[in-house]
């Protein structure tokens, strides 16, 4: 022991002073399993916490000038022997992934879109509120008619076609433009920062958005006669998808984006009519005698509601996308004007007389109640439409 370098008996102290004769006696002899314990002698072991020093040859079990190798015991090893490089700690939760999981988000209403009578100047507005009737708010508030509202498939838009650029800012006083307007489908309110989309010297209408809400098409009177039309968002790329001299009104662009139906006089009544997005090959999908128009897409592009007069009233129709299994929806004795669906596809809103005066209704297609949703008997409310989800 009297080996041990300087260095480390400044540090340490001068180790306890173990004999042959004292490891003989079998009363101060340590258990094998209970090193840890320390002997009863005047002086304490080292602590354990500090690693006494091993790496020098003379301090090794086998080089040990106080034990015999032949008679003493071996070391009971009461821990792991230090490593090089000491192992990792056990983590005691799982570390943040690089991506946080964004929350789930709150869902939004779902809203109704629709024209009012309700402006203060006694001019028509476009109004939202949500299928309950709640949270009714003006999104135009102009001093001219807006009318016609439709929303962006991705909720946040609606188009609308405006009078405000015209003298009398009336419906029919003048040529109407297409609007658009942003909108919180959170808040239900709009930003205020409607701005023109088409010419004012022109006479646009029925706004209808393509799918990837890049592009919408609409009636126009431009060419002389109304055809349907296609434009860009920021006014480019104007293109004619009809060119007959007949009238071509009221597109609805498929929500597939392959097609886009529309009303046309081509066969001398109003017919709803389906092309391809791009204005080729038209079909006459209705051919029936009476009146059909407003053709409204289903969620799926399966089927399509219409108004019609066939029954000598105004009635909402569906079909499927070829024309196939026309049927009555409505079989009421009132009139029901144009018809939007619901997301899902189970419901329409729709505008109807039956109160006395024009009210938004929502009506189940498998039959059940309608549910008068804008209650209203000193306004008309007409042209609504229902928000993607």
């Amino acid at each position: 022991m009297n080996q041990i370098p300087g260095v480390a008996r400044l540090v340490y102290g001068d180790p306890p002073t173990v004999t042959l004769e004292a490891t003989m006696r079998p009363t101060f002899t340590l258990p094998p399993t209970s090193t840890l314990t320390p002997t009863p002698t005047a002086t304490p072991a080292p602590p354990t916490a500090t690693p006494h020093p091993t790496n020098t040859p003379e301090n090794t079990p086998e080089n040990s000038p106080s034990r015999e190798p032949a008679t003493a015991p071996p070391p009971t090893a009461t821990s792991a022997p230090a490593t090089a490089t000491p192992l990792p700690p056990t983590p005691t939760s799982v570390p943040p992934t690089a991506t946080p999981v964004p929350p789930t988000p709150t869902p939004r209403p779902e809203w109704l879109a629709f024209e009012t009578d309700r402006g203060s100047l006694g001019d028509y507005e476009v109004f939202v509120m949500t299928t309950t009737g709640q949270r009714l708010a003006n999104v135009t508030n102009s001093w001219a008619d807006d009318a016609a509202p439709v929303w962006s498939p991705d909720g946040r838009r609606i188009a609308f076609v405006s009078w405000r650029d015209t003298l009398a800012g009336k419906w029919n006083l003048g040529p109407g433009s297409i609007y658009i307007m942003d909108f919180d489908p959170a808040s239900g309110g709009a930003s205020g920062n409607a701005r023109r989309l088409t010419d004012p010297k022109t006479n646009d209408g029925w706004p209808t958005w393509s799918p990837n809400g890049q592009r919408i098409a609409f009636e126009s009177k431009r060419s002389g006669n109304w055809d349907i039309w296609a434009i860009n968002l920021d006014g480019s790329g104007l293109v004619n998808l009809t060119n007959d001299p007949s009238d071509d009104r009221y597109p609805s662009w498929s929500p597939d984006g392959s097609r886009i139906a529309f009303t046309s006089k081509r066969t001398g009544n109003y017919e709803i009519f389906v092309m391809n997005a791009d204005g080729a090959n038209p079909v006459n999908l209705s051919q029936m005698p009476g009146r059909d128009r407003y053709p409204m897409w289903s969620p799926d592009s399966a089927q399509i509601a219409f108004n019609t007069n066939r029954d000598d009233n105004q009635e909402i129709y569906v079909m499927q996308a070829d024309g196939s299994n026309q049927r009555n929806v409505t079989n009421a004795p009132t009139t029901e004007g144009l018809a939007d669906w619901s997301p899902d596809g189970k419901r329409l809103v729709l505008y109807s007389d039956r109160p006395g005066n024009k009210d938004i209704f929502i009506v189940p297609l498998n039959g059940g109640q309608w549910v008068n949703v804008s209650k209203s008997p000193d306004s008309d409310e007409e042209f609504c439409t229902w928000s993607p989800y």
